[in-house]
């Protein structure tokens, strides 16, 4: 019954197949008794399977390479689950467990630590797939706490030389150290090409440089305080360039279509101010107190356009594209950058008679346009008017489609009006393109029935570029349109920044730039995987091929320079650091706190340097910096909100210490029960330590000091004394953070 069952299936998916236009399943892939018996002999000779999974299903797809099977295991109460992915050949691409009993362990700290798991990950790895021995070099070890599970990740090796493209992925529990999942991404066909001796680094970048031009601009972002800020910096026109290690030949793709040459050829918040507060009564007889920021708002209000003068504004400018049959308009009012604003939108709400609803003639368009205007000098900041995109113009008469307006015409036109509308800020621009708006003419072929005609140009799109001294400074800008019919705007916007520019006088030159950018992390020898696809008319679809070639190749994100300093900025204009830092200390092993220091460096966080100096008095500014991370999604300056007995929220200010003053015991609790969000639960005037020395811990540090008590995040300091005014050691506070992540708070 099995086997006809089986047999009826394989005939119906390749009936489908055939259907649908794929080509028949060549019968290495299909799905067959033997075939599956075989496959899960392969994987389960790999991977243990445990008796307790007493429950199987799977599902097939044979148009993937060799075939997939997709195996699941399940205990008989669903509690836990296995999974796995294999191809026909029994080679196993992903495994995932889940147990709905996951981590319920009471141990606050991890049983293993990234160090001690590495070997044990590297074992399954093997045992899945040994042919992969000798050719990881791991990249990646993070604690992730949430799981309290290690993802380890690999990258592949050949002939000493890393391979990007391929890579393995693991993560295990770190109380137990069981696998909890694995993904492959390999390519076991691929050639890889030996290359005896490379051309170097330093040739490869002289090639790096004729082909890359180094563009200095004007770029926009932000500072700590969220003001917007612009910088000036160099970063490359081409973001990819590969340099054959061989002969020197430089690719700028990866992926090629059809017959290519090249494809073959070279393979190898501010503070608040005192009010003075003013009481009104209300209606309803109560007493409303408003304060003085709230009547200065009420006072701006007088000075404010109304909605009526806003839209008159728009409605009445000839220079605008209005359409007559706009005849409603809703507005809103916002505050930006200390400015006020109506947002203006009008639209056309004429009924349409859908009973004889014919999509291609003009009775059915309905227009729509919006505005933003200054409220307060009515000065326009932006506009935007639809267009009939469609039509269906008659070859005589008032509905022929006559565009009266050349491009050149176009671009003066919507010059005189940004000059008009920006006079200073057009000073600063130039035109970097225009761009057709092209609109669809249908005619009625036969009663009912249309077909597109032709296309024609109905109007213009103009972008101007801002520039300072002749640098650009894309960010910044005046974009619009005009169309060509009545040669009225369609479209204006403006965007500037007053942030100060800064001058560029002093700024490097385009080599130096170069020289700092190219010694940036990203530039390697490496081998990549590139891409031909064609259609050989053989398969649904196209053919993909697949080869390896040794580069040195410019994988450098981000690819900003410091037009002063030739450091790598960020998109936001600041320094770069990598993410995932690996901290090393020659200063811990064998002392108290080392497993918890090593835990933390996993995570990313620890201190620069040599040695944590785990004696060392921890200051204010070294705990905020370890606190920042903690998976409360907790971000400095770590006291968030504190509250006085009476519920009132207390001045953040007010309770951080001085940077270099040395943190107590109690003002640790204070802080870590802060970070975790338990500020007004601490306050709560129900709490005792059981501490002898409770009278020496201030009454505002009681529920905190209680609470990290019960959490098992610190206790006493000896006996049954706290000594809540003993500084803390950086060691202690790593082993704090630590429990502090790991607790159920």
């Amino acid at each position: 019954m099995k086997k006809r069952f089986l047999a009826a299936l394989l005939i119906l998916v390749m009936a489908f197949s055939s259907l649908n236009g794929f080509a028949p399943v060549e019968a290495e892939n299909a799905l067959t008794e033997e075939k599956m018996k075989e496959v899960l002999i392969e994987v389960k000779s790999k991977i243990d399977i445990g008796d307790e999974f007493t429950e199987f299903d799977y599902s097939y797809n044979e148009y993937s390479g060799k075939g997939r099977f997709y195996f699941n295991w399940n205990t008989e109460d669903s509690t836990d689950s296995i999974s796995i992915t294999a191809d026909g050949d029994g080679r196993i691409w992903s495994y995932s467990r889940y147990s709905n009993n996951y981590n319920t362990q009471d141990s606050v700290l991890p049983t293993y630590i990234g160090e001690e798991l590495i070997p044990k990950a590297e074992e399954w790895i093997y045992q899945a797939e040994p042919g992969l021995k000798g050719k990881l070099d791991i990249t990646r070890c993070s604690y992730q706490t949430y799981r309290k599970s290690y993802y380890i990740g690999f990258t592949r090796i050949e002939n000493g030389i890393r391979m990007n493209d391929n890579s393995v992925s693991i993560s295990l529990d770190a109380m137990d150290g069981k696998v909890l999942s694995y993904s492959l991404n390999w390519n076991f066909e691929v050639e890889i090409p030996k290359v005896d001796k490379p051309i170097g680094e330093k040739k490869a970048a002289e090639k790096v440089d004729d082909t890359v031009k180094m563009q200095l601009e004007y770029r926009l972002g932000y500072d700590d305080d969220g003001k917007e800020k612009v910088f000036l910096a160099y970063n490359p026109d081409i973001t990819y360039v590969a340099v054959d290690a061989k002969n020197g030949k430089v690719y700028t793709t990866r992926t090629y279509w059809g017959s290519s040459s090249e494809f073959d050829d070279g393979f190898n918040t501010a503070a608040a101010t005192e009010s003075a507060d003013e009481e009104y009564l209300a209606e309803n007889g109560k007493t409303v107190r408003l304060s003085d920021n709230e009547i200065k708002k009420i006072d701006e209000v007088k000075d404010i356009l109304t909605s009526e003068e806003a839209v008159n504004l728009i409605k009445k400018n000839k220079k605008l594209y209005i359409d007559q049959n706009l005849n409603t308009a809703r507005c809103r009012l916002y505050f930006q950058d200390g400015e006020y604003y109506w947002s203006i939108s009008l639209s056309d709400n004429r009924p349409v008679d859908y009973d004889n609803y014919n999509y291609y003639s003009s009775e059915w368009y309905r227009a729509s346009a919006s505005a933003s205007v200054n409220a307060k000098t009515g000065k326009l900041i932006s506009f935007y008017a639809s267009t009939r995109d469609y039509y269906s113009y008659d070859d005589e008469g008032d509905d022929k489609f006559v565009a009266n307006y050349s491009k050149k015409q176009c671009e003066k036109l919507f010059e005189e009006f940004a000059k008009e509308t920006d006079p200073e800020e057009f000073k600063s621009v130039k035109l970097a393109d225009t761009y057709e708006d092209k609109v669809y003419i249908y005619r009625e072929i036969y009663s009912g029935y249309y077909d597109q005609d032709t296309t024609a140009t109905g109007g213009y799109s103009m972008q101007y570029k801002r520039y300072y001294k002749d640098i650009p400074f894309s960010a910044n800008g005046i974009s619009g349109a005009v169309e060509a019919v009545t040669g009225k705007v369609t479209r204006y916007n403006l965007t500037w920044t007053d942030a100060e520019l800064p001058e560029p006088e002093t700024a490097i030159s385009e080599k130096q730039a170069f020289d700092a950018y190219i010694n940036f992390d990203g530039f390697d020898l490496v081998y990549e995987l590139v891409s031909k696809y064609e259609d050989s008319g053989k398969y649904y679809g196209v053919d993909r091929e697949v080869k390896a070639r040794l580069v040195y190749r410019t994988a450098i994100s981000p690819n900003y320079v410091d037009a002063f300093t030739g450091k790598q900025l960020s998109w936001n204009g600041q320094e770069y650091k990598p993410a995932g830092v690996s901290y090393k200390y020659t200063d811990i092993n064998g002392t108290k706190y080392e497993r918890s220091i090593k835990l933390l460096a996993d995570m990313g966080l620890g201190f620069e340097g040599e040695e944590f100096k785990p004696d060392q008095k921890i200051t204010n500014t070294e705990f905020e910096k370890l606190l920042a991370g903690n998976s409360y999604g907790y971000y400095g300056p770590y006291v968030t909100k504190a509250y006085d007995e009476n519920g009132e929220e207390i001045d953040p200010d007010e309770l951080t210490p001085d940077d270099e003053t040395k943190v107590t015991r109690q003002e640790a609790c204070k802080l870590i029960i802060s970070a975790m969000g338990g500020d007004r639960l601490a306050q709560m005037d129900i709490f005792k330590t059981g501490y002898s020395d409770e009278k020496k811990i201030d009454k505002e540090n009681i529920g905190a000091v209680a609470l990290c008590k019960g959490l098992d995040i610190m206790g006493a300091k000896s006996g049954k004394k706290f000594k809540p005014n003993a500084s803390i050691t950086r060691g202690e506070a790593a082993d704090l953070v630590i429990r502090m992540m790991s607790s159920n708070f």
